[in-house]
């Protein structure tokens, strides 16, 4: 392929297994990544270039800007709204009101969070607690709340979570309309995300985060939606600048529209749309990072109200599979297909509940040390597609991709999220960031996931139906 640069998968902020879709094989080098051609939407000289007011990464994707995340009204529960907006309307403890229904957030909350206190078994596999959680989070979350120390916070004499005083900051919002190139959300048009920050009792950040992934509706004011249609309302951005009131006005709206109950009709509770909620953190329990995935489960609520339970982490293995024949087994009847990123989905009997970063133990990446059974770009696309080896080794990353911060100051990104995307000509960036095999074979592998963003948003501008990349990023 001429012109060619590795540009990858669609990374989740905080956990990286978004589902490859089905495509035709490509030849790819075992050196490197399997690469893309130059994105014509993002080519002057290519007939098929959009042309109109360029995506910015920063103002429409990966929305990081102290205006906004800090935003004194949006943000909080306590500051002006004199510059227009709703209360709180981004803060956890709403986005908790609106994912109940008719349920009651508070309970919803503590359950949650009870779920690190104890012993817990996610699809055969234990997942054993996280006590430092409670002296760090719940403890300084009741005691702001009025209650004792110590106090039970689910089943008889639970004391109440006051949602207002929840500890966690807006690190990020995120539009990831080009997950419908990943076969991914169960919508098909993508996601919108919040990113929080945890906080300790004095407010500072805690090395743990969290992250709530919605599924685009399929409509939006009673009008059919796709990801393509999402694109053009978040392209809006663009062309304000970044915290205007003006940019608020249009970001919350579109937010409001995602996250309100009824958003997702037949969704749970109500029709929330929140798709999963997911976790990485060291500070509830010590090194290594753990990374776990919670979903409303039907049913799961006494009285009302689903749950937000411990499910299996997104086509990652429990960490006990690694170099086990069961996992073995399945690398190696898919190993043509992990060239070009099209394994099949994990089996669900090898889906574990938490997720190590990086793995404990030699090797401490997925699968073999050399002499391993699979090519360098096999073995890096299974690697690559999990929770943890995303979000560590496979993508040269200290773990989250959306940093945590103090007040005032944005949250820094990854390696992998902050690759500049200035333009190198032809519809190419003139940047990459370059990864070496963990596993010692000499094999690089390239990226650049902010441009193939920007290529996807900018394809869907246009009106092309087609997805430009692959899961893999290969066109």
């Amino acid at each position: 392929m001429k012109n060619s640069l590795a540009i990858a998968l669609g990374t989740s902020l905080l956990a990286c297994a978004d589902r490859a879709v089905s495509d035709p094989p490509e030849i790819v080098s075992t050196a490197e990544q399997a690469v893309i051609t130059q994105c014509p939407y993002l080519d002057p000289l290519d007939p098929s270039f959009y042309g109109g007011p360029p995506v910015s990464f920063g103002s429409e994707i990966l929305i990081t800007g102290v205006g906004v995340v800090d935003d004194p009204c949006r943000t909080s529960w306590t500051g002006s709204c004199a510059g227009g907006g709703t209360q709180g309307i981004w803060t956890f403890g709403e986005l908790m009101i609106r994912m109940a229904g008719t349920g009651a957030p508070d309970v919803l909350a503590a359950e949650w969070l009870h779920q690190w206190e104890i012993p817990i078994v996610v699809n055969g596999f234990p997942v054993p607690p996280r006590p430092t959680i409670r002296p760090l989070v719940i403890d300084p979350w009741l005691v702001a709340s009025g209650c004792p120390s110590g106090s039970p916070i689910t089943g008889p004499g639970a004391c109440k979570l006051d949602l207002k005083k929840a500890p966690f900051r807006v690190l990020a919002i995120s539009n990831r309309v080009d997950l419908e190139c990943a076969g991914y959300t169960g919508a098909g048009d993508g996601e919108a995300r919040f990113v929080f920050g945890v906080l300790d009792s004095s407010g500072n950040p805690l090395r743990a985060a969290v992250i709530f992934e919605y599924k685009l509706p399929p409509q939006r004011g009673g009008a059919p939606y796709t990801a393509a249609t999402w694109e053009k309302d978040w392209h809006a951005l663009s062309t304000m600048p970044i915290g205007s009131p003006p940019y608020m006005t249009v970001l919350q709206g579109i937010l409001d529209d995602v996250t309100k109950v009824g958003a997702l009709p037949g969704g749970p509770n109500l029709g929330t749309s929140i798709g999963q909620v997911r976790t990485n953190e060291i500070d509830f329990g010590g090194a290594p990072w753990k990374l776990r995935e919670t979903r409303l489960i039907p049913g799961s609520g006494i009285p009302g109200g689903d749950l937000l339970l411990a499910t299996t982490t997104a086509e990652t293995p429990d960490d006990s599979m690694n170099m086990s024949g069961p996992l073995d087994s399945y690398l190696a009847s898919n190993a043509a297909l992990l060239a070009t990123f099209q394994q099949k989905p994990l089996p669900p009997p090898l889906s574990g509940g938490e997720s190590s970063a990086p793995l404990a133990g030699p090797p401490p990446f997925w699968n073999h040390t050399p002499p391993s059974p699979l090519a360098p770009i096999e073995r890096h696309h299974f690697g690559f597609n999990t929770c943890n080896g995303c979000h560590t080794l496979e993508t040269t990353t200290g773990f989250l991709h959306v940093g945590v911060r103090p007040t005032g100051s944005p949250s820094p990104l990854s390696p992998f999220l902050s690759t500049s995307t200035a333009t190198g000509g032809g519809g190419l960036p003139s940047s990459a960031l370059v990864v070496t095999d963990p596993a010692g074979t000499g094999a690089t592998f390239k990226y650049n996931e902010p441009w193939r963003r920007l290529c996807e948003a900018s394809r869907m501008l246009q009106g092309a139906k087609s997805c430009w990349s692959r899961a893999n990023g290969a066109h």
